[in-house]
């Protein structure tokens, strides 16, 4: 008691001291004597090893060593040992398995990324192709300059904020208004989707309005090119599009006049791209939504994404097999079936064009097709004013109305030939608007006699008035686009023969 010595510490001394004088298994058949623990056993040996006078066992506590490693006969150091020796190989291994499965998603993920840039650069490479250089200057024919730009998505993106200035919607996509950092203003095309026939369509429209100069045209600013994204620029046009002035809810109507005037500018564009085109083009798209308006209700013809040159490059548009491709009620039912288009094509939808701003009904409304509809209307006189758009009563001039719809009749006529040219539609909407010059005709000193001669270029085919032999009868004069103003008193006179003859159910002008 001194020296504070317990019972369990000396017995733990005395056991430590008997274990160190003799081999492992007397150590357990000690243990097991002199802590009398109940239960306790020992590895199985042969008798030549075990003591002849081995004491009984005794209960006891252990106190030296955990049971489990006295049955196991294992020591405290060698179980240690063999946990290590387990699981550190079996955390290298685990390491080692997600490492690689790591490496292998990473050099996927990159392939797929490179594979991805390099088919967005071939893309834009073959776009490319045809598109003429940023810098290059193209004139206008009175002699303005338009810069032919290159944009980047990130200023589009800006000048649009971010794509929150809609102006307009198409089965091509969106339009935006934009406004760039050096104060140019323009309409913002974003096509829809990078298809294959989206990509040959965007690159016609740039191809043909890097060539394509006519006050009657919408001028294209520039283009924007980058991944998957495709912009067209063109200039802004502050009254947006006819079809919005003739559907459009809680929109003022528009005056009689303004729809004569509109209906002139649209057939000064078809007028050259089909007869002052090198070579011609066929539009293919006419229609209300691709008539924009400027400031001053100026007409300009757009989106030229389905135009067709003339085959081979042919000084008169001939018939050209290709896939139907237009819009529904504007269409020429004769090249829906026979494939073969025309420029009479784009004088079937200039009649419907004409009627639908007569009515402001749509080409298909309420499932009806509108020259089918008009039929009931037109063929009986005193229903005639009926047709007239509502909004602007009798704000009208009849004679004009009669001569608008005797066009409308001849130039959805079901057959191509039996069609006027833009030539006679211009002459007769001349001879309308303004009677005072309806007989001043005379023949422009670069004037070219037949039907296709008459484009005013003198490097093909060109005929001299004293080589031409025609019956005065058989021809019409008709008025030329190739001025520049807008007034009729300066513009030249061209001759056209052989013109088809009125259809006899038309009505008297």
């Amino acid at each position: 008691m001194d020296d504070n010595v317990t019972f369990s510490t000396c017995r733990d001394a005395t056991f430590a001291a008997l274990a160190s004088q003799l081999d492992y298994i007397s150590s357990v058949n000690i243990a097991t004597c002199f802590f009398g623990v109940e239960g306790l056993s020992t590895l199985p040996v042969s008798n030549s090893s075990q003591p002849a006078d081995s004491p009984k066992a005794s209960p006891s506590p252990v106190v030296a060593a955990s049971p489990n490693q006295l049955i196991l006969g294992v020591p405290l150091n060698e179980t240690h040992h063999s946990y290590h020796l387990t699981l550190v190989p079996g955390v290298g291994i685990a390491v080692t398995v997600v490492a690689v499965l790591m490496l292998v998603v990473l050099v996927f993920l990159i392939r797929r990324k490179n594979r991805e840039l390099e088919d967005s650069e071939d893309r834009d490479m073959r776009s490319s192709k045809v598109f003429p250089p940023p810098h290059s200057v193209k004139k206008f024919q009175d002699g303005q300059s338009l810069m032919f730009r290159k944009f980047s998505y990130k200023e589009t993106k800006k000048a649009t904020d971010n794509f929150n200035t809609a102006i307009g919607q198409g089965g091509f996509g969106t339009v935006y208004k934009a406004q760039f950092s050096d104060g140019l203003v323009v309409a913002v095309k974003r096509m829809n989707k990078v298809s294959e026939q989206g990509e040959d369509d965007f690159c016609r429209e740039i191809e043909l309005l890097a060539r394509l100069h006519h006050r009657h045209l919408v001028a294209l600013r520039g283009f924007c090119i980058e991944k998957r994204e495709r912009f067209l620029m063109y200039e802004y046009m502050a009254n947006g599009s006819l079809k919005d002035h003739l559907h459009a809810p809680n929109r003022n109507p528009l005056s009689w006049r303004t729809r004569i005037q509109i209906a002139i500018d649209v057939a000064n564009a078809l007028e050259y791209l089909h007869f002052y085109c090198d070579p011609p083009l066929c539009h293919r798209d006419i229609k209300s939504s691709n008539i924009l308006l400027d400031e001053n209700f100026v007409a300009k013809v757009a989106d030229f994404g389905l135009a067709h040159a003339s085959k081979d490059g042919s000084i008169c548009f001939e018939p050209v097999n290709t896939d139907v491709r237009g819009t529904p009620g504007y269409m020429d039912p004769e090249y829906v079936i026979t494939q073969e288009l025309t420029e009479k094509s784009d004088v079937y939808s200039y009649g419907v064009l004409l009627l639908e701003m007569v009515t402001a009904r749509r080409a298909i409304q309420d499932g009806k097709n509108l020259v089918e509809w008009s039929q009931t209307y037109l063929t009986s006189t005193p229903r005639i004013p009926e047709l007239v758009d509502p909004r602007i009563k009798d704000a009208f001039d009849f004679d004009q109305l009669q001569t608008i719809l005797s066009i409308v009749q001849w130039c959805t006529q079901p057959e191509g030939r039996a069609r006027p040219s833009v030539k006679q539609i211009l002459r007769l909407l001349y001879e309308t608007s303004d009677p005072v010059h309806s007989g001043f005709l005379q023949t422009d000193e670069e004037g070219e006699f037949g039907g296709c001669a008459g484009r005013g270029r003198a490097s093909k085919g060109k005929m001299h008035k004293n080589d031409a032999v025609f019956n005065s009868s058989d021809v019409r004069y008709l008025a030329s686009s190739s001025s520049t103003s807008r007034s009729h008193g300066s513009r030249s006179f061209l001759l056209e023969s052989g013109s088809p003859q009125s259809p006899p159910n038309m009505l008297s002008l």
